[in-house]
């Protein structure tokens, strides 16, 4: 892990340590006056290096702040929370501290949480990147300067990033071919936002499993939406329309919250699960064997996710080798009552 210090650019520039200082501190003004030159070279040469102005000087110079940030999407969501905890629990074991900041799907707050943790002089970082790829760049600056970083849950395909994830085309794969076997042929796919990898792969599942069961795929089958109940609550009303018929045979969640929210919506319409429309939902949330019709699911290990992660992490801050640089963690299965089967 290397950080870039005021001496480390005041070496490149052939300027003293408290001219730079004076400057990168904003006091180029006090005392003997900085040309403008000097000042542009100073700042550019910082940026070039990508200094962080160092918030803990004494844990650095002990070699390693002992303090991990985790960046999520929004740690509302039900498995964001599962994970922080398990991370939490893995770190305080090695002797580590986490440091929460989000990003709530925004590039652009994504890119202020990891300044603020590099501010702060993090060990490492675990993200679980926003939709889309603005940042991917940012994200190999980092790495360009030995910044240990873990990409957890998503991940960008076709980059060497170091990355835990699931397996989510076989287990959407799995869940798809599971509906099919109980009777569905119309089934819904309320599928998140699809510019992030676990819903680009989940629906890559679906569509495979429809394939091989020689059901055609109908883009108009997949729904984007937020990861949230009221979403699912609200992309299945639109779904139901003005309609008194079922929406499809089955409706499958992006997340058991989703799931939840379709499951009240039909309920609401007098449709019965799993009487009338299948319902699945994808994690294996804490509460999802709770509900009034326990819920189909797919379980990711949070507790194995966090576990690797962390292992990834401390040996990338010990500059250890690693065999394999992105890990995909195997889903599985978990069938219950709101599956039973497709009737009437």
């Amino acid at each position: 892990m290397t950080y870039t210090t005021i001496e480390d650019i005041a070496r490149k520039v052939g300027k003293s340590v408290a001219t730079v200082s004076r400057v990168l501190n904003g006091k180029d003004a006090q005392g003997i006056p900085i040309s403008a030159k000097t000042r542009d070279l100073i700042l550019g040469t910082a940026e070039e290096l990508n200094y962080r102005p160092n918030y803990l000087a004494k844990n650095l110079v002990q070699g390693d702040s002992k303090v991990i940030g985790f960046v999520v999407p929004d740690i509302m969501q039900s498995y964001f929370n599962e994970i922080c905890y398990h991370l939490s629990r893995k770190l305080d074991r090695v002797g580590y501290d986490i440091v929460l900041a989000h990003s709530y799907e925004n590039p652009r707050s994504e890119k202020q949480s990891v300044e603020m943790l590099l501010s702060r002089r993090v060990s490492g970082i675990i993200i679980s990147p926003a939709m889309g790829k603005e940042n991917i760049d940012y994200f190999s600056k980092i790495r360009k300067h030995k910044i240990p970083l873990i990409l957890l849950d998503r991940y960008f395909p076709g980059r060497d990033f170091y990355s835990v994830t699931t397996d989510d085309v076989r287990g959407s794969y799995d869940l798809t071919a599971h509906l099919v076997e109980q009777g569905a042929r119309r089934i819904v796919f309320i599928a998140g936002n699809r510019n992030t990898s676990v819903s680009f792969e989940r629906i890559e599942g679906y569509a495979l499993a429809l394939k091989d069961a020689g059901i055609p795929f109908d883009e108009r089958s997949i729904v984007e939406s937020g990861y949230f109940m009221e979403d699912g609550y609200r992309a299945t009303v639109e779904l139901l329309g003005g309609r008194h018929g079922k929406p499809a045979d089955a409706v499958i969640g992006i997340n058991d919250a989703v799931a939840l929210g379709v499951m009240r919506a039909l309920e609401e319409r007098s449709l019965r699960v799993p009487g009338d429309v299948l319902v699945a939902g994808y994690s294996n949330d804490r509460y999802s064997d709770f509900f009034k019709t326990p819920l189909t699911t797919v379980t990711q290990p949070k507790e194995k996710i966090a576990e690797t992660a962390v292992t990834m992490l401390m040996k990338t801050i010990r500059r250890e080798t690693i065999k394999k640089s992105q890990v995909k963690i195997a889903c599985r299965l978990v069938v219950r009552a709101s599956t039973v089967s497709v009737r009437g």
